[in-house]
């Protein structure tokens, strides 16, 4: 789609297939819909190509050629290719967080797999899944390629602009470091969560959460934050895990919040 000027792509890395605790508080006998025939939950692994004045811009980067069980990655470089974009082309990778499903084609080999990037993550996640002993050591040896080439920009505050019509909001919770990204052209914006809102369900039940977030009143605080500025407005928002990576805008109902697909 575009947003004004800018060109925003969706591309899938693959899948995860998740039990149903995964989604903490949430009653799945009222929600078969979100199971496939095999009792789990199939969700894709979003990452965004954006191309704005001379930047080509990476948000996410799925999780890399690989199987992890609960999850499958693989598809990046063929989408990424088909959107008309090879690795040497991005300027920027901008992580909406370090959990492995985010960062795993960074590196490929030992080294860059997008030769000409920097990196942008929210620095508060590097002493929990880099730095610390118990953090996952496919995580800590991606960052530490690209720590050693030198292309990690870290992003500390609020509202940093990353590139034109491209800034980078802290919406923590998910992660203590969580970044959702606004991109916004001419009198058009869109809005990408990231994890900050797992499933689009959780506009009508917000009391349910994702298992993976690392301080769950803090996620919950955030989208309701969220959620009280974008109801109503003309902007367009997806989450990395959003089914189909399909965009919709925040519509009020009678007493209640939904997620509007495009077009309704």
């Amino acid at each position: 789609m575009r947003i004004g000027d800018i060109e925003l792509v969706p591309l899938n890395d693959g899948f995860c297939k998740l039990s149903q605790d995964f989604y903490v508080g949430l009653d799945f006998v009222v929600h078969q819909d979100l199971l496939a025939d095999d009792g789990l939950i199939h969700i894709p692994v979003g990452c965004f190509l954006l191309r704005t004045g001379k930047k080509t811009v990476l948000i996410d980067a799925g999780i890399g050629d690989i199987d992890l069980g609960w999850a499958r990655g693989g598809q990046l470089p063929a989408v990424l290719r088909a959107a008309g974009a090879e690795p040497e082309d991005i300027d920027i990778v901008v992580c909406s967080h370090l959990h492995l499903d985010h960062i795993g084609w960074l590196s490929v080999d030992d080294a860059p797999y997008f030769p000409n990037a920097v990196v942008r993550y929210g620095a508060a996640d590097w002493s929990q899944f880099v730095a610390a002993p118990e953090a996952e050591s496919r995580s800590r040896l991606i960052m530490e390629v690209l720590l050693t080439a030198g292309r990690l920009e870290p992003l500390e505050g609020d509202m940093l602009q990353i590139a034109p019509g491209l800034t980078a909001r802290h919406t923590p919770g998910h992660t203590l470091g969580h970044y959702g990204l606004v991109v916004s052209s001419k009198n058009e914006r869109a809005v990408l969560l990231g994890d900050a809102v797992e499933c689009p369900l959780q506009l009508e039940e917000p009391d349910f959460h994702a298992l993976s977030d690392v301080d769950p009143a803090m996620a919950a605080r955030t989208r309701e934050a969220l959620w009280r500025e974008l109801e109503g407005t003309d902007a367009v928002v997806t989450g990395a895990h959003f089914p189909g990576l399909r965009f919709g805008r925040v519509l009020v109902g009678t007493g209640t919040r939904h997620f509007g697909p495009l077009g309704r």
